[in-house]
């Protein structure tokens, strides 16, 4: 029987494997151009073209029904070099599964990174009421002081018999300054959006790369709205140097943690390693997935051919006898015909002319 191109189970499960192999090319490609989608999806396309026109072009081929010679030689060479293009596609897959390798390590550092960003707004608090604290001292120290150090005290903007509710007015403003409305509103909004974007942090959301630039984007402009609440200083605050103050970007370290924190997990996203060996083990599986196709559609019985060399007794030297038997026999038949017919064409033959009365005559 001659054999056509057919659907079968086959392709559903190929397509499976070509589906899976895709989204880890996807992904892979993301981590390795840092979150660059286009060519992550560029790269997915081009390993999906190839090795659909491998497997399924093969099939093609074995079930071609003419020209079995030149179709055979391609065919061989899509089985047989099979195995090289489908490893060489499978480099962005192999870099999702270092990365997945790195799994625990790169969860953490994410972490670090965000409790860090979260403790900026707790380490600006301590910061504002230590520096409130150390104004409330040196004033204390200019009140004390003021019999022996009237310019300290006057300089300061106090006056006698009212220093105490002068004192108290030059905390509120400080305080007013560092912890106000717009702090409290920023912390507020920064610590939601910091856990919305943290939420479902997995090295299988190709987003969270995306996502950690945005944090670390993010924690930066909130460091500097912080850095400016706490420029401005006030005319007495570091009057005769009693007091020194610093900004809250000299004074924090929170900004160095988080960007060693997610600094690390950008480079564990596009670094080198070793693939986990689960891995391996379904590389096989989808190779074979995707060879499905292949091993079940059936060859052309015209075709002499197979996918390691010639037919041997098969179904062309087996129809070949036959028509030969077939074709002997019928000019036996057609030879004993002309052996049967030629008796019946010598009986015809004309006798010998009968003898008479006349010539009997004759005879002496």
């Amino acid at each position: 029987m001659n054999e056509q191109l057919k659907f079968s189970w086959g392709h559903i499960v190929a397509l499976i494997a070509l589906i899976v192999i895709c989204y880890f090319t996807f992904v892979g490609t993301a981590y390795l151009t840092d979150c660059n989608f286009m060519k992550a999806t560029v790269v997915m396309i081009i390993v999906g073209v190839v090795l659909l026109a491998v497997f399924i072009g093969a099939q093609i081929l074995k079930a071609t029904n003419h020209k079995f010679g030149k179709k055979i030689v391609l065919e061989r060479c899509l089985i047989f070099g099979s195995p090289l293009i489908f490893i060489a596609c499978l480099y962005p897959y192999f870099h999702c599964f270092t990365v997945y390798n790195q799994n625990a390590e790169i969860s953490q550092n994410f972490t670090t990174a965000i409790k860090a960003s979260q403790s900026m707004f707790t380490d600006y608090e301590a910061y504002a009421n230590q520096r409130i604290a150390n104004y409330n001292k040196m004033l204390g120290q200019v009140i004390a002081n003021r019999q022996s150090n009237p310019q300290a005290f006057a300089g300061c903007g106090f006056s006698e018999g009212k220093q105490n509710y002068q004192k108290d007015n030059m905390l509120k403003t400080l305080r007013l300054q560092l912890l106000s409305e717009n702090f409290t509103r920023l912390k507020t909004e920064a610590i939601k959006w910091i856990g919305n974007s943290s939420k479902g942090a997995s090295i299988w959301n190709v987003f969270l790369l995306g996502n950690t630039r945005q944090i670390k984007a993010a924690i930066h402009d909130w460091d500097k709205q912080l850095s400016t609440m706490s420029a401005g200083k006030l005319s007495n605050e570091e009057y005769g140097g009693i007091n020194h103050v610093e900004t809250f970007n000299e004074a924090s370290a929170s900004l160095e943690t988080v960007d060693k924190g997610l600094d690390s997990v950008s480079a564990l996203f596009s670094g080198s390693g070793t693939p986990s060996i689960i891995s391996f083990f379904l590389v096989v599986v989808l190779y074979c997935a995707l060879l499905f196709p292949y091993f079940l559609q059936d060859r052309n019985t015209k075709s002499m051919y197979t996918l390691a060399g010639k037919r041997k007794g098969g179904d062309i030297e087996e129809y070949l006898p036959q028509q030969q038997q077939h074709d002997t026999g019928s000019e036996t038949r057609d030879t004993s015909s002309f052996d049967h017919e030629a008796p019946r064409r010598n009986d015809r033959a004309v006798a010998p002319p009968a003898q008479s009365d006349d010539d009997d005559s004759f005879t002496l």
